[in-house]
C-alpha cells in the first residue's frame, strides 16, 4: 500500500484519461497472509493510511478477498477516509447479504458489487464448466435477489450503483445482467 506509487501509477492516470467521466476507483486485494499484515486492525490502520494519502477527488472501492479482513476495523477505515467497500460474491468472503449488513454504512456514498464466482467453484472449475459462455449452467437466484434488494436500496436513498458481473457467476454475464434486470423489475 505504497500511497505515492498509486497515486502516480494509478490515480493520476485514471483522472487525466477519464476526467468527468471516471467512475469509482476499485483497489482489490487478493487473499493475503492475516498475520503478514499485521492481523485485521494493523491492516486496517494501513489501508486507511493508504486511501487517505490519495489524492480527493476518485470514489475509491476495495475489494477484500479475506474474510478475516472483513472486521468492524476494516469498515471503520472506509468511513473514515471516505472511501466504500466493493461487496463482492466470492468463495473466500461472507455472503453479500451478510457483507451487506455489516458494512452498509460503508457504501453510503455509492453501492459497488462484484459478482465473481459461483458459491460452489474456484476461478479455474468454472472457467472450465462455463466456457464458452454462452448460456447460465448454475443459476444462483440467492445472490440475484440479494444483489436486487442491494440495488433498490441504493435506488431509494439516490445513491449510484455499480454491478460487476464475471462470467464464472452463473455461466454467461450478459444473461446474469438480463436475469438481475428482470429480477429488480419484478421486485419494484
Amino acid at each position: 500500500m505504497d500511497a505515492g506509487y498509486a497515486t502516480d501509477h494509478v490515480v493520476s492516470p485514471f483522472i487525466e484519461g477519464l476526467q468527468d467521466k471516471a467512475g469509482p476507483l476499485l483497489f482489490q486485494f487478493p487473499p493475503l497472509s492475516v498475520d503478514a499484515v499485521g492481523g485485521p486492525q494493523r491492516f486496517a490502520e494501513r489501508l486507511y493510511a493508504f486511501l487517505d494519502a490519495l489524492p480527493r477527488g476518485p470514489l475509491y472501492a476495495v475489494e477484500l478477498r479475506n474474510q478475516e479482513l472483513f472486521t468492524s476495523f476494516y469498515i471503520d477505515a472506509l468511513i473514515a477516509a471516505d472511501a466504500v467497500h466493493c461487496f463482492n460474491v466470492h468463495p473466500a468472503m461472507p455472503p453479500i447479504d451478510e457483507q451487506f449488513d455489516a458494512a452498509k454504512t460503508a457504501a453510503a456514498k455509492a453501492l459497488i458489487v462484484r459478482w465473481m464466482l459461483h458459491p460452489s467453484h474456484r476461478y479455474e472449475a468454472a472457467r472450465q464448466r462455463y466456457e464458452p459462455f454462452d448460456r447460465l449452467i448454475d443459476e444462483d437466484p440467492e445472490n440475484r435477489q440479494a444483489i436486487a434488494r442491494m440495488c433498490l436500496d441504493a435506488a431509494v436513498s439516490e445513491r449510484p450503483a455499480v454491478i460487476i458481473v464475471n462470467n464464472k457467476a452463473e455461466g454467461s454475464s450478459p444473461l446474469t445482467i438480463q436475469k438481475l434486470t428482470e429480477t429488480l423489475v419484478h421486485m419494484q
